[in-house]
This record gives C-alpha cells, structure tokens and sequence, in this order.
C-alpha cells in the first residue's frame, strides 16, 4: 500500500514539475506573429493582439487574451470586424492522453461584432474564406497522417459559452436598415448532444425604429440533426417600443418545445398606442394555448386558445373594453392556408361564435360563417346619445306656429348641418377578399332593433357585393342587396331595398326624428350613384322611392280644418274653432318618388281618407332638406268624422293645400289664389251671388251692358 501511494505521489510530483516547466519555459506570446501571420493566410485580415497571452492553471491547464481584434479592410465605418477585450479558455491535459480534447467554458468580455454592407453591395465579411485554389507562390503544408487503422479517433468537447458585456452592429447601407446590440449576456453550458444543456440570454437593443429588452433562460438538448433539438422549460420576457407602439412588458412560458409535439404555452403582455406622449389606447393580455409544428414544418397548429384582453383609451367606442377569444386554429404552411374552427369572440356583452379561413398571399382572403344572439353596433360606433322623438318634438313648431302656418303665414324654418364632401378612404378594401356569412339574433343599430338578421357579403378587389340582407323591422320584414365599387374613386354604388309591412312611424322616430307619418305598408328603394360623401350622397343620388301605406295618418295637418278654413274663406265667415288633434286619418297612401339631382319629385301622390280624396304633387330638395308640394283635396260625401256637416257644402269643390318649409319644421297653408282661381263651380256660385247684388243695389240698371261688363272684369279679377 506503501508503494503505491509513493507511486502516486510521484506521478503527481512529476505532473506538477512539468506544468511548471512548460510555463516557465514557453512565452505564448512568443506565437503572437506566427498566429497573426495565419490569420492573414486565411482570411485577408490583421489579427491584433494588443494585450498579453498569459497561461491560466487554475482550475484547468489554459490561456487568457486580452485586447483581440480582427480588422476590417479599408473603408468600412469601423475599423474592426470583431474584437473582445479579454478572453479565457482551457484544456484538461489528463484527458489527451486517451485522445479526448475537453475544452473548459470559453469566456469572452467586451466582445463586439460589426458587420456592415455598403450601397454598392460590398461587406466586410467577403473574401473571409480565401478561395481553394491559393497562390501557388505560398509554401504547401503537408497534409495530416490519417489515423492509423490502431488509433483512437479525438473525442471532442466544450464545457460551454460564455459571453460578457457583448454588443453587435449589422448595418445594411442598401436598405437604411440596422440592427444594435447595445449588450448582449450570454451564458450556455456544455455543448453535448443528447444532453440538457441550460442557457440564460440577455439582450438590449434597437433594430432601426424598434426597441428592445429581453431577458429568458431555457434549456435545448441537442440532437444530431440540428432540427430535431428540444426545448424545455422556456420563459421569455422583456419589452418592446417604437414611436407608435409601447409593449411595456411581455411574458412567454412553454414546457417543452420539440417539432411533432404538443406544447403548452402561456402569453402575457401589457402595453399602449401612443402618438407624442399620450396613450391613446392602452391594454392587456392574457391566456394559454397549446401548439404545435409537425416535423416536416407544413403543419401548425393551435388548440385551446384561451385569451382575455382588457383595453382602454379615447380611441375605443366606451372608455374600458373586455375582450375574449376561443378557439382552435390550423396553418398548412406550404398550401399558405389557415383555419379557424370553433371560434368564440365577445366583447364585453357582445358574442359570436362560428368558424372561418384565411388564405394568405398578396391579398389574403378571408372567409367566415360566425353566429350570435344579441349585438347591439350602436354602443360601438357612436359615442353621442342620437336624438330621441321626445327631443325631436322639443324642437317642432308647436301647434299655434302650425295654426299660424296654415293661415298663410311662415313657419319656423328649421336648419341643416353643413354636410362634408370629404370622400371616405376605402383603399382597405383592395387590401383583403372577404366572402362570409353574419347571423344574429338581434341587432341593434342607429336605435332600429332588427330581429333575425342574415348578412352575407362577398368582397374582391375593391368591389363589395352586398349579396342578402334580411331581418324582420317596426313589425315588418326588409331585404336589401346591393354593390359598392372602390376601384374607381370616388366609388360607386347601387342598392335595392325592399321593406314590407311595416309600422312606418317607428322609422321616422329613429331615423328621421319626424313623427309627420304613420301606417303599415312597404317600400321599395332602387337607388345608385357615385360618392359616398354626405354631399355626394344626397346630389349623386338616383333612382326611385315606391310608397303603399294603408290605414295611418298625416300627423301635424289636420285636413278638415283647413276644409273649414275653406269655407269660412268663401263664404266671409269665420272658421269655428274645433280641438282636434293636428293629424288627417287616411285608409290608403301611395307615392312614388324620382331621385336626380338632389331632388325628390312625386306627381302622382294620392291619400284615401273618410269623405276626402287627396292628390298631391311637388318635390324636396335632399340638401337644404325643403318641401314644396301641393295637395289637392276634395270632399267626395258626407264627413261626419272629419269636418262635419259644414264642409258638405263644400262637395266638388277642389281646395289646395301647400306644404312647404324644412323637414324638421313644415309649414301647412291654404292656398287662397289657387282655391278662389282654380274652382269653375266656385265661380260659378260667386258670379250669380255677385249679379243678386247688383241687381238689389242698382236696380234696372243692372241689366245695363256696361254695368254687367264692369262687373265682369271685377269676378276676373277676383279668381285669378
């Protein structure tokens, strides 16, 4: 026992006398030119070794370095195309005797790499790698035996990486484009296939306008084919900004990441839009998914997608905002083609559900089929509270007004906004195909509460079909298709509406903030023109409005008290005043309007109504929003619920009624000219009370010819 531990003590004594040997006799810095001289042979470049090449036996046999830097050639923005301040590496020498080359972990501090290519194409890291054929001038070395048939092949291996305080600049002169690495921290530990091998990364810096700051530590097993390699236990983090965009945090975990197999992965992020230093919109995420890439990198896919967004901001149609998304997702990658399956989406009380696709290329095609129960657009599209009938009647002439109106004086004229004539962009719609159906339950939109909707819409460079929409309105049902071209500027359009059975009044109330017309019927709009501004829309407009209502009412007119009015105007009496509600009941109504212009023209109105026959005649204009019509009313038969017995006596008379004025403030008169001008039974009438007159007050000498002439001429007079 003895004998053996002297033994080893000597192979000790004798191991330690040989370390000392070969530092004290060999300088390593005596190879600095014979290393620099390499250097060049190979690649072109100057090796500069500004520091001191010292021996390291501590924990292992090895050399540090100080000050490297491999030049760049002339021209360059930076002298050097890599440097480190100092470096350290080491070499186990027990292990060579059994052929093995075990290197310790190689440490860099302060290194940087530059690369740069100019405008012309050029980089500093062409004619790295001299070509084959060298110059014949330069001596041969000759090559290395081949191991013999008895010994052992090298085994070789790196305890790890480890690099300090690094920083990087890759400039592209072509493109303006870089990318910095301010610093770069970077540790890894054997590199061994089959093994886990852990890794921690640190990294801040820019690429152009982006910054960033990321921190993450994992583990990779390596494998012989460098695409079989596995990850586990990732985590991920840091933040990202450019001018418009700040990620203030981000946070991504996965438990094993390896081609074929599942994963499961859990996101988080915070951040916000900005313009200057204020946030416009601001906001969270979070969730989990599983995922997965086929080996062969032409399938991925997504499975329980879970994620929750919280939002914030001015920008958003109300100040908070919860977002959800479910679902599942495939991406054939080769075919460029993903599918969406199960989708869930709400926001705050808003869901729908369905499936779609989207095929990826210069314009990506999207297709969906979603469904959903209740949606209501106004409390995402409109911040302001739109105007209610009740408010709406705040702002009508009351009733005197009207009464004053209807004795031939002017009502309050209402007034208009000024409409814009700035065209929308619609360049997105070249920028997507769409082809997709929408169903809901309810919808809720500019105040009208539509039932059982079904959208379908198709889109296709620039040309949006409207090709159904259907849902039941104000008791009802409407159906509409239509087409807008956006390849041509401004765009252009063309839509047939047809709306049947339904309560009108509803309509107006929400639409129109006007309750002027009530009753059931249709409509049926046929429209198109060119622009899509508020002004283009009302003077490009054309087409024809078709209106059949049956058993409603004019409200604000009351049709036979200005058949009173009539009376008392004929007859010198004044009208009796009855209260009665300022509307003229009707049993049928029917219009039909052509669009040109700006106008709106109707001659062939006609309202049916109890003892009363309405024709009517005239025009609005869509921009100043004005009437001017004509409504031509007679007395048919008796009209005890409208008028009384006084207007009978009015049978076959024809009494105008003009409605002008502004659509939010009409004004109703009597048309006293064309009454007394247009009436030959009125004439009539007048002409024989005029000749009893004559006749009391002069006598025989009315039957004289001059008399009856003069009379004459003052009846004409009278009745035009």
């Amino acid at each position: 026992m003895k004998k053996i531990v002297l033994i080893l003590l000597g192979i000790a004594v004798a191991a330690l006398l040989a370390i000392v040997t070969l530092i004290s006799l060999i300088d390593p810095n005596q190879f600095k030119p014979q290393l620099a001289e390499q250097v060049r042979k190979s690649t072109g470049r100057e090796l500069v070794m500004a520091g001191e090449i010292d021996w390291r036996f501590w924990p292992s046999l090895g050399l540090s370095l100080e000050k490297v830097a491999l030049r760049n050639p002339a021209g360059f923005a930076e002298p050097d195309l890599v440097r480190f301040e100092q470096g350290e590496a080491s070499v186990a020498l027990l292990p060579l005797l059994s052929h093995r080359l075990e290197i310790g972990k190689v440490t860099l501090s302060g290194a940087h790499l530059f690369i740069q290519t100019k405008a012309d194409g050029s980089s500093n890291l062409s004619g790295l790698i001299k070509d084959a054929t060298a110059d014949a001038s330069e001596p041969v070395v000759p090559a290395t035996p081949a191991p013999t048939a008895d010994s052992k092949p090298w085994q070789i291996s790196l305890q790890g990486v480890a690099l300090s305080q690094a920083s990087a600049l890759v400039q592209d002169d072509r493109s303006g484009t870089s990318l910095r690495l301010d610093r770069l921290d970077l540790d890894m530990g054997q590199l061994a296939t089959g093994q886990w091998v852990p890794v921690t990364l640190a990294a801040k810096g820019s690429a152009d306008k982006l910054a960033f700051d990321v921190k993450g530590q994992t583990h990779i097993k390596l494998a012989q084919e460098v695409m079989a390699s596995e990850l586990k236990d990732l985590s991920l983090s840091g933040s990202l900004s450019d001018p418009s965009l700040r990620l203030d945090s981000f946070s991504i975990k996965g438990d094993r990441l390896a081609l074929g197999e599942w994963s499961n992965l859990t996101l988080a992020l915070k951040g916000a839009k900005v313009e200057g230093q204020q946030a416009l919109l601001a906001g969270s995420l979070e969730g989990t998914l599983k995922g997965r890439l086929d080996k062969e990198m032409k399938l991925a896919e997504l499975s329980d997608v879970l994620l929750t967004a919280a939002l914030e901001g001015d920008a958003l149609p109300r100040p908070q905002m919860k977002l959800k998304l479910a679902g599942f997702a495939r991406a054939e990658l080769d075919k460029q083609l993903i599918t969406l399956s199960k989708l869930v989406m709400s926001a705050d009380e808003a869901l729908l559900s369905g499936d779609g696709t989207v095929q990826l290329g210069a314009v990506p095609a999207i297709s969906f089929d979603l469904k959903g129960e209740k949606l209501d657009l106004d409390k995402w599209l409109a911040k302001s509270v739109p105007t209610t009938p009740a408010q709406a009647k705040e702002n009508k002439p009351a009733a005197g007004v009207a009464n004053t109106a209807a004795s031939g004086n002017k009502a309050v004229t209402g007034k208009s906004e000024a409409l814009s004539a700035v065209e929308p962009d619609l360049g997105a719609l070249k920028g997507v195909d769409l082809d997709g159906r929408l169903q809901l339950g309810s919808l809720r939109l500019k105040g009208l509460d539509l039932g059982a909707v079904d959208l379908q819409v198709a889109l296709a460079k620039g040309l949006l079909t409207l090709k159904q929409f259907s849902a039941t309105v104000a008791g009802g049902q409407v159906n509409a298709n239509g087409v807008l071209d956006a390849r041509q500027q401004p765009a252009t359009y063309k839509v047939h509406k047809q709306v049947a059975g339904v309560n009108i009044r509803p309509l107006l109330q929400t639409l129109a903030q006007s309750d002027l017309l009530e009753g059931k019927g249709d409509l049926d709009v046929q429209v198109q023109g060119r622009g899509l501004s508020e002004l283009a829309l009302r003077n490009g407009m054309q087409g024809k409005v078709t209106l059949k209502l049956s058993d409603g009412a004019l409200h604000g007119i009351n049709l036979p008290e200005m058949i009173r009015e009539a009376r008392a105007t004929l007859t010198g009496k004044g009208a009796e005043q009855v209260k009665e509600a300022r509307k003229t009941d009707f049993s049928a109504l029917t219009a039909s309007f052509q669009i040109a212009d700006g106008i709106a023209r109707s001659n062939d109105i006609q309202l049916f109504a109890p003892a009363l026959r309405v024709k009517g005649e005239g025009q609005t204009a869509l921009v100043p929003e004005s009437l001017d019509f004509l409504f031509l009313t007679s007395i048919v038969e008796s009209s005890k619920g409208q008028g009384g017995k006084d207007v009978d006596e009015l049978k076959e008379i024809t009494i105008p009624v003009r409605i002008g004025g502004h659509w939010q403030a009409p004004s109703y008169r009597l048309d006293v000219k064309a009454l007394l001008s247009n009436n030959k039974l009125l004439e009539d009438k007048a002409r024989k009370e005029a000749e009893r007159g004559l006749k009391k007050l002069l006598g025989d000498k009315a039957d004289n010819d001059a008399v009856k002439g003069v009379a004459d001429q003052l009846l004409k007079g009278l009745f035009k």
